[in-house]
């Protein structure tokens, strides 16, 4: 047990250390802090400024309308009868014309509440103009109310299925297997190379002489396991810690990202099932990498690795509206897709407890035969010279 703890706070200390670890996770954070000051950082290449006052250049009468018409669209903007931050020319023409003038470029939110004061003004200069009477204007504006019946029997059904799909759901989603998919691709590579550059080196011989070859590649497969885990720890406080710093909490409003009853499950399963599959493919990286003996071969090792890890995260964002059809059922029960799958799946109301433990059994049977199969191969193959996986391989059947 001493000389697993060695080896694994050895690994995980260097790893941490590492200036691309460091680099990584610092630029993230500032992604983050970035991203939770966006409109800030548009503001200051912004070049409109607000305005305050505006002078109408218009008929008395039209003039007059217009000042109670922007009254009642904005609260910041008032008209005057000179040196206005923006004159408005209004030609009294069918339809109205208008030119806005100004020494700087006038906000968007400021120049929507100018055109939408000036397009109600057309429109009461059209009504005017067609002795329309306000019963008959309300009508030409009225919208068709149409009913949509469905007389499936799955009506009822169709209103579950929509239960979980909240906004803030999808983005638990979307942030979850994206999260997943970076990591694995980054730690991946690392968990390979770290055990194949050991096998391609003569240290390894006197590694083997006072480790146990299957205590010294859990060591290393738990110590970067970690390291991920660590760098995802902080960067989900980074996340919490801006929208609390920056108070996002009216951005979420806005987007209408509010936690209902099935946020809490969905954000539950989600990290089950990151963690879970973050350990089954850099556990199958180290068995993969057990494979190799050269530098050259790694890339082709991993790719099943790639392969999948890109196929779930496609089958994840390709069918997130349709969380119910049989493409995702079945995908769900395929361990190297379930974490990918599973918790879209959530999303859909009637996907039951069960189907989501049954999830979670199949990702930990797997993850102990891939344990299992790692620590197998890497102690048949620790001292192999044979160059190609293939060979390799062969060699370890014949063992």
């Amino acid at each position: 047990m001493n000389k697993f703890m060695t080896t694994f706070s050895q690994t995980y200390i260097s790893k941490i250390r590492a200036k691309s670890f460091i680099f990584t996770t610092l630029l993230i954070v500032l992604l983050v802090f970035a991203g939770a000051n966006f409109d800030k950082i548009i503001d200051l290449f912004d070049s409109s400024e607000d305005i305050a006052t505006v002078e109408v250049n218009a008929d008395e009468n039209i003039a007059g309308q217009f000042e109670a018409m922007l009254g009642s669209m904005s609260d910041n903007i008032e008209v005057v009868d000179a040196d206005g931050d923006a004159v408005v020319t209004i030609e009294d023409s069918q339809p109205l014309s208008a030119e806005v003038s100004s020494e700087n470029e006038i906000s968007s939110n400021q120049s929507s509440e100018i055109e939408l004061a000036l397009n109600e003004l057309n429109r009461q200069s059209i009504i005017n103009s067609l002795e329309l009477t306000e019963e008959d204007a309300a009508l030409l504006t009225s919208e068709v109310s149409v009913q949509y019946d469905v007389t499936s029997e799955t009506d009822d059904s169709s209103a579950a299925d929509e239960s979980g799909m909240e906004p803030l759901n999808i983005v638990i989603f979307y942030i979850a297997v994206l999260g997943m998919f970076m990591i694995i691709i980054n730690y991946a590579s690392q968990i390979a190379m770290e055990i194949s550059m050991e096998k391609s080196s003569r240290v390894i011989e006197m590694i083997v002489s006072s480790v146990k070859p299957v205590s010294h590649v859990l060591a290393k497969i738990s110590a970067i396991i970690l390291v991920s885990f660590t760098q995802l720890f902080v960067i989900v406080i980074a996340i919490v810690s801006a929208i609390y710093i920056f108070n996002l909490n009216e951005v979420f409003d806005e987007f209408g990202l509010e936690v209902s009853d099935n946020t809490v499950p969905m954000l539950i399963y989600s990290i089950i099932f990151l963690v879970l599959g973050l350990v089954l493919y850099l556990t199958v990286s180290a068995m993969l990498g057990s494979f190799v003996n050269r530098m050259e071969d790694l890339q082709q090792a991993l790719m099943p690795i790639t392969f999948m890890s890109i196929a779930g995260l496609y089958l994840g964002m390709f069918n997130l509206m349709t969380p119910d059809t049989l493409l995702v059922k079945i995908t769900s029960y395929f361990p190297f897709f379930t974490p990918f799958v599973m918790p879209l799946r959530i999303l859909d109301g009637e996907t039951s407890q069960a189907t989501l433990l049954i999830g979670i059994a199949i990702l930990i049977v797997t993850i102990v035969i891939s344990v299992f199969l790692a620590a197998s191969i890497y102690r048949n193959s620790v001292l192999s010279t044979e160059k190609g996986i293939i060979k390799n391989l062969k060699r370890i059947r014949k063992q």
